[in-house]
Formats: structure tokens, C-alpha cells, sequence
């Protein structure tokens, strides 16, 4: 059994944390908002009062939060969980931030005398509960083989590319192919529906068909129903595709199909979506084409 801390209690992150009490570790949790632990805390976590405290308690130390500003202010600080660390303790990161962002937290880390694996993650909150996630993961190798048995307890698929911030690179490209999915699906639901096809069939038909891939069957429900209740916001796909976007011009990749997905996001964002699950690309291109359901 693991002493492990977990910080950051958001749509994966609840259900991640759960996951590890569930697998028989020591798990104390720490978020902004202490009433999103009340059912980790249920399932038999403790409560840590900050992210020092957590680093105080815990060998392993998850992080798991919305974007890079975030993580850095868990991380820094009096009261961040750099503080709490002592030599031989081990950081693992699974949010989705840029490689600045992250370089930096692992040089501070490391100055600690601890190590930092970058533990990104592919999947939908529907695979966090069910501990079936794709974990993409860089950093030092010794030190990936002492987590694996954790990440076991999250996710079916395992995926150790390199021995710095390389996870931060495929998780990003990953979620470029993510969102300019939704903004393909988009335009074929939109093209069907003003030809007077039936939305749910049309989605039922794309997620069985060639085209179809794991997105394309999660996001069918949603954007037939056309309420996009927040699985993955707007907001978040937008920050994430500025991430990608910034990398791209690092290494010279032009990337079209990314750009204009994020000018439709944009458009999303304009038109009071920032917090719709992000499949609402099909509700934004409906409106300007002028079709209503």
C-alpha cells in the first residue's frame, strides 16, 4: 500500500483519486474547494488542509487541475506542495499544461531532490470512473517504474515516451485530433439535419461507420440530445489548442485544420458557450447556417 496525495478534485481528478482508495492505498487529498472531496473523503481519504500538507504526507504526489497558472499555484508557494516535499518523494502531474509551464515545476522539484513524471491522460470522465484511461507518461525512467503499479489503478493503457516532457507534446497533439473531430462531425450532422436526416440516426450511423472513432461514440448521445452538459468545456478545449498551437510554431508545423477549429471555439465562447461541453460546435455551426431543431 501507497502513501499517495492527490491534488486537484475536478471532473477526472474526483473519480482518479477514488480509484487509488479503491486499489488499497493511504490517499490524502487537497482541493480549493473542500466540499468536491466529499465523496473521495467518503470512500476513506483524509483531508489535508494544503498542498504542503499533502507533500508532508504522502511518497507520491498527484496533481491533477485545470491548466498551467493552476498548477503552479498548487505547486509554489509557502503552501504549495514543493514546500512539503523531502529528498527521495516523487511528483506525478496528469494535467494538460504547456512545456514551459512544466519545465519549470520539474526544475523545482528536482532541486528538492525528487523527481517529476508527466502523467497526461486521454479519456473521458466516463473512463476515470471506470479506471480505463490511456496515461501517456515522460520523465525519468527509474522513477516511471516505481508508479506504474498507480497508474495501473487508473488506466487499462500505458504509454512511457521519453525521459522529459514529451507526454506534454502527445497530449496535445492528441487533443488537436479530438477537436477538430467534433468540428468535422459538426459539419456533417449540420449537412444531414438541413437535408432532413435525423440527428440521432446520423450519429448512431458516424459512430458505426469507417469515420467512427472512441469520440465519435461518446459524443454521439450528447450532441443528438443538443443540451452539452460540460463532459470537456469549451473553455478548456480553447487553452488547450493555444497550448498545441504554441508548440507548432516552436517546431515549424503549420496546423490548418487546428486553426480554424479554434476560431469556431472562439465563435462558441462569443455566444455564451465558454462552459458547454465542447461538442457544441455542432449547436454553433446549426446557428449559422440558420437551421433550428
Amino acid at each position: 500500500m501507497a502513501k499517495v496525495g492527490w491534488i486537484g478534485l475536478g471532473n477526472m481528478g474526483n473519480p482518479m483519486s477514488q480509484n487509488l482508495v479503491k486499489a488499497g492505498h493511504d490517499v490524502v487529498v487537497w482541493n480549493r474547494t473542500k466540499s468536491k472531496a466529499d465523496e473521495v473523503l467518503a470512500a476513506g481519504a483524509t483531508w489535508a488542509d494544503s498542498p504542503k500538507e499533502v507533500a508532508e504526507k504522502a511518497d507520491f504526489i498527484f496533481t491533477m487541475v485545470a491548466d498551467g497558472p493552476t498548477l503552479h499555484a498548487v505547486a509554489f508557494g509557502d503552501n504549495g506542495y514543493i514546500a512539503g516535499l523531502s529528498a527521495g518523494k516523487i511528483a506525478i502531474d496528469m494535467s494538460t499544461v504547456s512545456v514551459a509551464e512544466s519545465v519549470k515545476v520539474n526544475e523545482a522539484v528536482e532541486a528538492a531532490g525528487c523527481k517529476l513524471i508527466r502523467g497526461p491522460v486521454t479519456g473521458s470522465t466516463v473512463l476515470a470512473q471506470s479506471a480505463t484511461l490511456g496515461i501517456l507518461a515522460s520523465g525519468d525512467k527509474a522513477t516511471y517504474d516505481k508508479v506504474l503499479p498507480l497508474f495501473e489503478s487508473l488506466g487499462a493503457n500505458q504509454f512511457y515516451v521519453g525521459g522529459a516532457d514529451e507526454a506534454r507534446v502527445l497530449k496535445l497533439a492528441i487533443n488537436t485530433m479530438i477537436a477538430t473531430t467534433m468540428q468535422m462531425e459538426a459539419e456533417a450532422v449540420v449537412l444531414c439535419e438541413k437535408a432532413g436526416l435525423d440527428v440521432g440516426q446520423v450519429t448512431e450511423v458516424i459512430a458505426g461507420s469507417a469515420v467512427g472513432s472512441g469520440i465519435c461514440k461518446y459524443k454521439a448521445s450528447t450532441i443528438t440530445e443538443g443540451t452539452y452538459p460540460a463532459a470537456f468545456s469549451v473553455k478548456l478545449m480553447m487553452k488547450d489548442l493555444d497550448l498545441a498551437l504554441d508548440v507548432a510554431k516552436q517546431y515549424g508545423v503549420p496546423m490548418l485544420s487546428t486553426s480554424l477549429t479554434r476560431q469556431q471555439l472562439a465563435a462558441a465562447a462569443a455566444t455564451g458557450r465558454e462552459e458547454k461541453d465542447f461538442a457544441v460546435l455542432t449547436e454553433v455551426l446549426e446557428d449559422a447556417s440558420g437551421y433550428t431543431r
